[in-house]
């Protein structure tokens, strides 16, 4: 059998670069599953919201995307999540919303980690994470980061993405339910756009070191998306 010379070298480099991504693989973080900095995440409350005692022994970082079903679960907010109940992802149901509880009674420092990976161009509403996001962020801006982190993940309608429940006008629909939020103030930071920049800001720095969501670390380590798991994690 006779091979091209051209046809020779093509192979060459095609199996090369099938190696070099095997095992050099550049847009793998070499973090995602090992421990994190969590400073970064603990110090800078305007990009990282967080409930508990700032001086809390253990500290429990979730990264998650608004649109994600499984974080939903891990939420324990949604009305659907109990058609979940008995399969391989229940442990994950109310693993974050404990998280959050334990930080409401002093336990834990519980930081969260919006994340936007989730936007699909090339779908009609494919910037629902993005804009999910910025909501989170302008509520934030008014001290209201959890109250809309809550009732964001109420109002999920289902285990979907990018079917129009997170536009800019059904998260304005959202808001209202959220006591003390000046609402004027809330719809002009979304429908500006004012805090894309923390979106994208938090977005790099979480896809460096997590490739999915939820992810959850304890004390810089990461854990199973399980409430028993981030308990046995503390001991």
């Amino acid at each position: 059998m006779k091979i091209k010379k051209s046809v020779l070298w093509t192979f060459v480099v095609i199996i090369l670069i099938v190696l070099f991504f095997l095992f050099f693989n550049p847009f793998k973080s070499s973090t995602s599953a090992g421990a994190i900095n969590q400073t970064i995440f603990t110090s800078n409350p305007d990009l990282y919201p967080s409930l508990g005692p700032d001086n809390a022994k253990n500290v429990v970082i979730e990264f998650s995307d608004f649109q994600c079903p499984y974080c939903a679960l891990a939420s324990g907010l949604p009305s659907w999540i109990n058609q979940f109940e008995g399969t391989p992802y229940a442990s994950m149901i109310n693993a974050a919303g404990s998280a959050e509880q334990a930080a409401q009674q002093g336990q834990i420092k519980f930081v969260f980690v919006t994340m936007n990976f989730l936007d699909n161009p090339s779908s009609t509403n494919g910037t629902e994470s993005t804009y999910a996001a910025e909501a989170g962020f302008c509520a934030n801006d008014q001290g209201k980061f959890w109250q809309m982190h809550d009732a964001i993940y109420k109002a999920s309608t289902g285990p979907t993405e990018d079917d129009g429940k997170y536009t800019k006008a059904n998260l304005i629909k959202i808001a209202q339910g959220i006591s003390g939020l000046d609402m004027t103030k809330f719809t002009n930071c979304l429908n500006s756009d004012a805090d894309i920049l923390k979106v994208q800001a938090s977005e790099t720095t979480a896809i460096s070191l997590i490739t999915g969501t939820p992810s959850f670390f304890v004390n810089g380590n990461p854990v199973q998306p399980s409430w028993a798991a981030m308990q046995a994690a503390f001991k």
